[in-house]
């Protein structure tokens, strides 16, 4: 039995039949069968006897998986206009999203949306965004906040209860774009009922972020029997607090607590909420105190030992650069760059791509058979280019952005693209970023200096997905003209010096009119 949020790596191997799942294993760890839900006990013992018969009988063999498939080549915008067709084909033009029999906020979906309309004019997808945006509010809890995990019966308003991290993370950042690329002020509203949930009943009062709450709510004063979420999320906040509060895991894991310090990042970022700010510098803070390991590595768990994870390095990596982003601190970015050369060391497959977990020397048959997930892989892929793109340019010799490139190219195999579903924006947003043209927009000062925190405050609100925000200290690496000022380059020109937050929108909107689009 294997708890998966404590498990990324089982996790991610057994999510496509869904929660709970079900693997016979062969004594050697070969995989026979996987079961999808829910099992009849009944049903479900008649099968144990037929497997019991077949082993004795000499009949129970295991699969063996195929090999991986080699790195693939090809024009990176040809992979992209493939994956845009299969994600089109997942469209609902009545309800909107991404899926029809389960409507499930995908954040990584709509977050490619509003890129694709950015970067490519194709604006009906930046009103498509929009519109599932609007559609997935029938997911927030109106009385406490926070969003539920999903609806079932192919319609928006017909929720499972849980309130999971990771969607709560993917609401945040959601919410926050829609409202930077808007400037609508129901997408602030929205992303402060997500964040008013996060920064209560999700907060550990040591800095970090719990994991989930229970959908049902299974024990309180008096309680005789369950009470569903279906009838408890009904009631008003005192008919609640009547009853209790379901169950919350208050696990603090690295992935889920990277997932929420970008979220709350990116609506610091959008709308200024320093309280977001503030809560993603104490988990930042916490991880880096409980789960860092001496190489530079994060744990998943800050009491576990042995297996490192790479959706932890991943999301981890992506917070690090968050916080660097909306501090202006060059520790956050340098504790970045010693979780990318830990990942290289430790994670990277020579063929090209990542490793759901460091080595296993204990791990047996299908098991001992590292795997490269392919959603993590597209995330480290977005955290090393980003990381690449925020050191100095002059380095040719950086590995990061060879990496995330040998990343992608090696989950870009066709039946494994077409395998993921719906579920490949993160993927999608890695190609499109890798291949726009980067901008740097920098604030020249130094983080304790106001006057640059409310220029670095006007540029984090600049809708430009392909750009990289970052404080560098005076002289370093644009002159020092005595007073904070912010640039804004591409590889081949540089803005005049702008020394006015109320004049950043307008002179941004001018430079950034001639950087040409893929």
């Amino acid at each position: 039995r294997v708890d998966s949020d404590a498990r990324p790596d089982v996790a991610e191997r057994y999510a496509d039949w869904g929660w709970p799942a079900t693997g016979v294993l062969t004594s050697d760890l070969r995989p026979v069968l996987e079961l999808r839900g829910y099992q009849d006990p009944r049903e479900f013992a008649k099968l144990l006897r037929s497997l019991v018969d077949d082993q004795r009988a000499g009949r129970l063999t295991g699969r063996r998986p195929a090999p991986p498939p080699p790195v693939r080549g090809g024009d990176l915008g040809a992979l992209r206009a493939a994956g845009e067709r299969q994600l089109d084909d997942f469209w609902d033009d009545k309800l909107a999203g991404w899926g029809r029999k389960q409507k499930y906020p995908i954040a990584a979906d709509n977050e490619y949306a509003l890129l694709r309309a950015h970067l490519y004019g194709e604006t009906a997808w930046q009103e498509r965004g929009l519109q599932t945006l609007e559609r997935q509010r029938a997911l927030i809890d109106p009385v406490w906040g926070g969003m539920y995990q999903y609806s079932v019966g192919g319609v928006w308003d017909d929720p499972h209860f849980e309130k999971i991290a990771a969607i709560q993370a993917g609401a945040l950042e959601s919410y926050a774009l829609a409202f930077r690329r808007t400037r609508d002020p129901k997408w602030r509203a929205v992303a402060g009922e997500i964040s008013r949930y996060v920064l209560g009943p999700l907060q550990d009062p040591e800095g970090g972020l719990y994991t989930s709450q229970d959908a049902d709510l299974r024990a309180g004063p008096g309680l005789k029997a369950p009470v569903l979420g279906a009838i408890f999320y009904a009631k008003d906040d005192a008919g609640r607090r009547a009853l209790g509060a379901p169950e919350i895991d208050t696990h603090v894991y690295a992935d889920l607590n990277g997932l929420l310090i970008r979220g709350l990042c990116q609506v610091y970022a959008a709308i200024g909420d320093e309280a977001a700010r503030a809560a993603a510098l104490r988990a930042g803070e916490r991880l880096v105190r409980a789960h860092r390991t001496a190489e530079g590595g994060f744990r998943h768990a800050d009491a576990d030992a042995g297996l490192l994870y790479l959706r932890d390095q991943a999301t981890v990596g992506r917070a690090l650069l968050a916080l660097h982003r909306v501090t202006g601190e060059a520790r956050w970015q340098q504790l970045a760059r010693e979780l990318a050369d830990f990942s290289l060391r430790a994670l990277q497959d020579p063929a090209g791509g990542f490793f759901a977990h460091t080595e296993d020397p204990t791990a047996a048959g299908v098991f001992a058979e590292r795997r490269r997930p392919f959603e993590d892989n597209a995330i480290m892929a977005r955290f090393l280019l980003e990381l690449h793109r925020g050191l100095d340019h002059d380095a040719e010799d950086l590995p990061y952005a060879p990496a995330a490139e040998k990343a992608l190219r090696a989950i870009a195999d066709p039946a494994l693209v077409d395998s993921q579903g719906r579920m490949i924006g993160e993927y999608l947003t890695a190609l499109a970023e890798l291949t726009a043209t980067p901008v740097d927009i920098t604030v020249v000062g130094r983080p304790d200096d106001p006057a640059a925190q409310a220029l670095l405050r006007a540029a984090l609100a600049i809708d430009e997905p392909r750009a990289s925000v970052a404080m560098s200290p005076p002289g370093a690496r644009y002159p020092d003209r005595g007073a904070p000022t912010v640039y804004l380059c591409t590889d081949t020109a540089c803005s005049a010096p702008i020394a006015e937050p109320a004049k950043l929108e307008a002179a941004a909107a001018a430079f950034l009119r001639n950087v040409p689009r893929p």
